[in-house]
């Protein structure tokens, strides 16, 4: 049994809520003599106090301005008391990653000292008090993230305390800054196996392999995860199972995680569904039959099966058109890729694709266009549309689509990336930077994403005169990545103009 809202007591009594098969009983600090600890399950933010969610709410609000130390003990406060709360985990670890990649070596050398001797405090509570023991170490991370020591022991406790999600985001952390740390993976795997995500624990195996492809011991290891993996997809793991069967489960779990395209394996899984099929005629099969015809580039086949799912079901909802678009653009792209490879062999080539190309555009518009007027409330396919208009040049009909699909939280800072560069292309520019600066404001990391919103800025302040502005978006930039886009001659242009 899962327990959901389980309520939450204030931080100074220390309450230790566990969740046990049948039962859930709660203790003060101390005394934890309780049965299996068992799942404990995400909490989402309808699901927690307004106080809470407003506290949250402000921890946002800091963050935006970059007011790190501010945002991180907020939003601490928030997961401290709701650690299964995975939106305020998620803005928390931004926040602690853009403080902790500010921080100098001297620094860091001090905080991982400061932290050394209550690791030895925390590591006592972990098994008679795993959750209290997640709040030392939150406490302890806000100072520093990229810490292995703490991140180990917060793997540890959360996956006493029933939240391997918790343990996965921990050692994933240590992942993102050692990827080659055996040890770190080799834990990370086990975990994932127990949380029953085998085909996540088969691909870091799969990595280790592939580092050491002479080590038997790790061969060996290799071909377990791959049969755990495939037993977990099929749920089979009766007397009687034979090898092909085995390699076909296999093959059928890659293929719906999408870490393999192989034709001649796609073959493979064609052939195993299709027998199911006469067995059984369920959407199920047939959407993976489609998916294997897909990865043997069948394409015309792979629709039809997509098609007779629509049929089965009653209904074409947006994630089946979304799968027949995808393979008749394959369709269309190979096509293309034939014509460039083989030219001789056709006719006026370049007028093909030419012709292709028109028409791939031409059938993506009218698919996203038919999908907004079937789901007008689905702000996901509005910011489909949007891209496709924008590309199209079509900037007063994306900009209307965009600012539809900004309401969905998800696309909030892509849209408003997007509305800058419309406005920037009517030349409204200060509707731009308005936008821009916006999106750039809301964005923690210093990935591809910011780095093409910077630069969009950028391009805007120069379009409007301020060059100035425009090279202070591009040092930041620079200062990141000295080869993205043409930001390093735009720099040296700067300075060659200064002197």
């Amino acid at each position: 049994m899962l327990f959901k809202n389980v309520p939450v007591y204030p931080l100074e009594m220390v309450t230790y809520i566990v969740y046990v098969k049948g039962d859930c009983r709660k203790n003060l600090f101390g005394n934890h003599n309780f049965p299996e600890v068992a799942y404990m399950d995400k909490t989402k933010l309808q699901d927690i106090p307004s106080n809470i969610r407003d506290i949250y709410s402000k921890a946002e609000d800091a963050g935006k301005k970059k007011n790190w130390d501010y945002a991180i003990n907020l939003m601490k406060e928030v997961v401290n008391r709701y650690p299964a709360l995975e939106p305020a985990r998620e803005c928390l670890r931004n926040y602690e990653r853009a403080k902790s990649s500010g921080t100098g070596f001297i620094a860091r050398l001090i905080t991982k000292i400061k932290t050394s001797p209550k690791a030895a405090k925390i590591r006592t509570l972990i098994k008679k008090d795993p959750l209290a023991a997640m709040v030392l170490c939150e406490n302890e991370l806000a100072s520093f993230l990229h810490n292995p020591l703490l991140l180990n022991l917060l793997a540890d406790a959360a996956e006493n305390a029933g939240a391997l999600f918790i343990s996965i985001e921990s050692l994933e952390i240590i992942r993102e800054f050692a990827p080659e740390n055996e040890k770190n993976l080799r834990k990370l795997a086990g975990i994932y196996k127990k949380a029953k995500e085998p085909m996540k624990a088969l691909q870091i195996f799969q990595h280790l392999a592939n580092q050491h492809p002479n080590d038997l011991k790790i061969q060996a290891e290799l071909r377990s995860a791959t049969a755990l993996a495939s037993m977990h997809k099929g749920e089979w793991e009766k007397e009687g199972s034979t090898q092909e069967k085995t390699q076909q489960d296999a093959v059928a779990g890659q293929i719906e995680e999408g870490s393999i395209h192989d034709e001649d394996q796609a073959t493979v899984l064609i052939s195993k569904y299709e027998k199911e099929l006469q067995a059984t005629d369920s959407a199920d099969i047939r959407r993976k039959l489609a998916d294997a015809y897909y990865a043997a580039k069948r394409y015309d086949e792979a629709i039809e099966q997509f098609n007779l799912i629509a049929k089965m079901i009653g209904a074409m909802d947006p994630a089946l058109d979304k799968h027949i678009e995808k393979a008749y653009l394959a369709k269309l792209d190979a096509m293309r890729d034939e014509l460039k490879n083989n030219p001789d062999k056709y006719e006026n080539p370049d007028q093909q694709l030419h012709d292709i190309e028109k028409h791939r555009q031409q059938y993506r518009k009218e698919r996203a266009l038919e999908r907004v007027s079937k789901y007008p409330n689905d702000s996901q396919l509005h910011y489909d549309l949007a891209v496709i208009q924008f590309e199209d040049n079509a900037i007063d009909e994306a900009l209307e689509q965009f600012q539809t699909a900004r309401k969905n939280p998800q696309r909030k800072i892509p849209c408003l990336v997007y509305l800058g560069r419309c406005f920037l292309a009517k030349g409204q520019y200060d509707l731009a930077v308005e936008q821009l600066r916006d999106a750039v404001g809301q964005m923690v990391r210093m990935d591809k994403e910011k780095m093409a919103a910077l630069y969009a800025l950028g391009t805007t302040y120069e379009a409007a005169g301020d060059k100035d502005a425009a090279v202070e978006c591009y040092k930041e930039i620079y200062q990141n990545n000295v080869n993205f886009r043409d930001v390093g001659a735009k720099i040296q242009a700067s300075y060659s103009k200064r002197s």
